[in-house]
């Protein structure tokens, strides 16, 4: 399943069972690309229940960002906090040394195993860094669960009639 072209259809990294499993059964690159595919999602459909609903500029920042943008843009406006942030950009970074390698390049190599390491949000759970594709998925589910719960709740801005600005 492509996400990028079933995005109505897919609900969550961890709660869509063929996803999940996806990511839990597929090789590391396969985890980190539809990790990286499913947030993005994520970022874009929380972008859009933020952004003035109705606006076609609203939907149109939100789907032709690119992740980076998505990220950045989600932080700047208070709906990712400063960990999530950290971890999507290293996820990002992963899924770059993946799709840049075609060769060595799993979560043994140094730079991959480096930004899996440095991810916060598993780390504030005591999971052990031994297990480096383990510790991946803790942070995954973190960062799933959080995203999905803050789509739901979110409430949009509100456009404002005839601002006037003087000096």
């Amino acid at each position: 399943m492509k996400i990028g072209d079933q995005k109505n259809e897919f609900v969550s990294l961890t709660k869509d069972d063929k996803v999940w499993n996806d990511v839990l059964n597929n090789s590391e690159r396969g985890a980190v690309l539809t990790a990286g595919a499913a947030f993005e999602v994520h970022l874009e459909r929380l972008l859009k229940a933020f952004l003035v609903q109705g606006v076609s500029t609203s939907k149109k920042i939100a789907e032709s960002s690119q992740f980076s943008s998505k990220i950045n843009l989600c932080f700047s406006l208070g709906l990712i906090s400063e960990d999530e942030k950290h971890d999507l950009n290293l996820l990002r970074d992963i899924r770059n040394a993946f799709a840049h390698n075609i060769f060595g390049c799993d979560f043994n190599n140094s730079e991959v195993s480096k930004a899996i390491n440095s991810l916060i949000l598993p780390s504030k759970t005591n999971f052990p860094k031994t297990q480096l594709r383990n510790f991946f998925n803790v942070g995954m589910i973190i960062i799933d669960n959080s995203l999905v719960e803050r789509i739901g709740s979110i409430k949009p801005l509100i456009q404002k009639a005839n601002l006037i600005f003087s000096n």
